[in-house]
């Protein structure tokens, strides 16, 4: 009697392309996720760079010190003395307290519209103090001429703890809204200033030259 023998089919050969479709894949799925890693570090660079609104519209500060003149967009100021003193007064008119007046000259640059001292502050510790407009004389929102200088002063009634309260900043500009504009910024110590009794607070008038 003959056994017949049955043996299996053998497995189909595998094609060459059936071989090399998983390499070709993984390279696709490689080349994606590197490009999207690339994107994702191009926007955090850009975002990086990228300033925020309130650098943006930031006021542009120009540094001055005392004697020296500075100029800003459309103006231009030269502060020749910072004092402090427990008492000022002008024409009759006085006022104790604790003051810190600023005499300077000003001018605008470019034109003359809208070119007034409109903002005049004193910032110390997250503290903004506005110059008095109690003096009636002061250069405060004086109207400016081009190439003609205002000389006068600024008061400023401060808290007494100001003057051991660390440096301070005066700033100086055409409008109290600085944003995208020059503002002319002055730092200084109240603490080293000499403390006097009584201080005149000079009248505005053209500068003598």
């Amino acid at each position: 009697m003959t056994t017949t023998t049955e043996h299996a089919p053998s497995p189909a050969p595998t094609s060459p392309r059936s071989r090399t479709a998983r390499p070709a894949l993984t390279s696709r799925t490689a080349l994606a996720w590197l490009v999207g890693v690339g994107l994702v570090a191009a926007a955090w660079v850009v975002a990086l760079v990228t300033p925020g609104a309130d650098a943006v519209q930031s006021p542009f500060p120009v540094e001055a010190s005392i004697g020296e003149r500075v100029e800003g967009r459309n103006l231009a100021v030269t502060v020749t003395d910072v004092r402090a003193a427990e008492e000022v007064e002008i024409d009759g008119w006085s006022a104790e307290g604790t003051w810190i007046v600023v005499d300077l000259e000003a001018e605008a640059v470019v034109t003359e519209e809208f070119a007034r001292l409109a903002l005049a502050t004193i910032e110390q510790g997250g503290r903004t103090f506005s110059a008095s407009e109690r003096p009636t004389t002061s250069l405060r929102n004086s109207e400016l001429s081009v190439g003609v200088p205002r000389a006068g002063a600024l008061a400023f009634e401060v808290p007494a703890d100001v003057l051991d309260g660390g440096p301070a900043t005066l700033r100086l500009g055409l409008d109290p809204d600085s944003r995208l504009d020059s503002v002319i910024e002055l730092r200084f110590d109240p603490g080293g200033l000499d403390v006097e009794a009584s201080v005149a607070v000079a009248p505005t008038e053209w500068a003598r030259s």
